[in-house]
């Protein structure tokens, strides 16, 4: 008989599996209560990392010496700048080697016997100014490759945070040698290096590789010249090959570069709300900047105002009245407090008239929009105010 697992209570039938059926199990398990489990522990570390890096998130990987370039090309530099110095002053080197050997195997070792420091300094200091002078043209050279280089990859930048001394750098990092994308890359470039360099050594050395076995009954001089020439050419063009494979080196360092520096939609966010402020807080600076500017146009109305109604400290209100532009009194300014005070001031400035009547400033001030006519209901105290105006301006009072 099948069992009823779905009552509340359970008898020891239950605790032999061999006599529940399939649907008995399902029903047993579908009454257990199950612990929901994060499922982005399995994520990959760059889940939703999938907008692009800011300006400044670059900017600040850049202050710390993080920029994308190519170990190749300094070094494919360098070794081309060590080719044209070896092309242009071999023979000037060759040269300085032999006086350099001639002047110091030449030299009489009797003499040495009562050697002084002062003149074992005097040795060595001609030895290094000799040598210097063989390999200083290298040395310089290889410098100012390697610096052009760089900067050629990431522009002028000089910092000193890389040379700090972080844990997370000694510790090692086990997971550079998991496969993935720059592992993979890493092995395929050094494979692709390898086929190039050694495909053009052979085609290279093949060439010559008779007359090379052939060196032994040479004369020193065509032998060294022979392998110099050899080893000439195959420098050369393996620092050729070494640039030309730098540059999709270079583009493939920029495309990880951004990659590893992505951020997720919510980081996007708050960098920008650093940078740029909150929105509202910017859209309440604009709404006052827009306040700022519709004040500052309105103040200049007021001059043309026929009469200025005011609280008489609280509220002003700016009327005017031109029938070519509207058949009521119009509201030009207002203002309240501080912007009240400015009004009053520019209307004493330029001799308009100002009347005291709180109820009526503030009627206007709260019912009357800038650039809008009076109410009909305002018409008779309104009318008072200019008739009296006139009768001022006629003289009558």
């Amino acid at each position: 008989m099948p069992c009823d697992v779905s009552g509340a209570a359970m008898t020891e039938e239950f605790l032999f599996p061999g006599q529940l059926s399939a649907a008995d199990w399902i029903l047993l398990f579908s009454d257990m209560p199950v612990k929901p489990y994060n499922l982005q522990r399995f994520a990959a570390e760059d889940e939703g990392r999938t907008e692009d890096p800011t300006d400044r998130r670059q900017r600040e990987e850049r202050d710390k010496g993080n920029v994308p370039k190519s170990q190749d090309m300094p070094a494919a530099g360098v070794l081309l700048g060590t080719v044209a110095v070896l092309f242009f002053t071999g023979s000037y080197m060759i040269r300085q080697v032999q006086s350099l050997f001639v002047t110091f195997l030449g030299m009489d070792f009797r003499k040495f016997q009562n050697l002084t420091n002062e003149d074992a300094r005097q040795i060595m200091l001609s030895l290094f100014w000799e040598s210097g002078k063989i390999v200083g043209p290298l040395m310089i050279v290889a410098v100012i490759m390697a610096i052009a280089a760089n900067i050629l990859q990431v522009g002028l930048l000089f910092t000193l945070q890389p040379l700090q001394i972080k844990w997370e750098r000694i510790v090692p990092d086990f997971k550079r040698i998991l496969p993935n994308r720059r592992t993979t890359y890493s092995l395929g470039k050094i494979i692709v290096q390898t086929i190039f360099i050694g495909g053009i050594a052979y085609l290279v050395i093949i060439d010559d590789f008779i007359p090379m076995l052939k060196s032994s009954g040479m004369e020193l001089s065509q032998a060294i010249s022979l392998f110099a020439i050899v080893a000439f050419k195959l420098m050369a063009i393996t620092s050729i090959v070494l640039i030309l494979l730098s540059i999709p080196d270079y583009f493939y360092q920029r495309f990880e570069y951004i990659e590893n520096l992505k951020i997720t939609m919510s980081e996007l966010k708050r960098e920008r709300r650093d940078e740029e402020g909150d929105p509202m807080i910017r859209q309440r600076q604009r709404d006052r900047a827009y306040e700022l500017r519709q004040q500052r146009n309105m103040l200049k109305e007021v001059p043309g105002a026929d009469v200025v109604i005011t609280n008489p400290t609280h509220f002003a209100v700016a009327l005017q009245y031109d029938l070519s532009k509207a058949n009521a009194p119009m509201v030009i300014a207002k203002g309240a407090d501080h912007l009240a005070f400015l009004i009053r001031n520019i209307a004493k400035e330029n001799s308009v008239p100002i009347e005291e009547n709180p109820y009526l400033a503030r009627m206007l001030y709260r019912d009357v929009e800038i650039g809008q006519e009076i109410p009909e209901t305002l018409y008779r105290v309104v009318s008072i105010i200019f008739s009296k105006l006139n009768r001022f301006r006629a003289g009558q009072v």
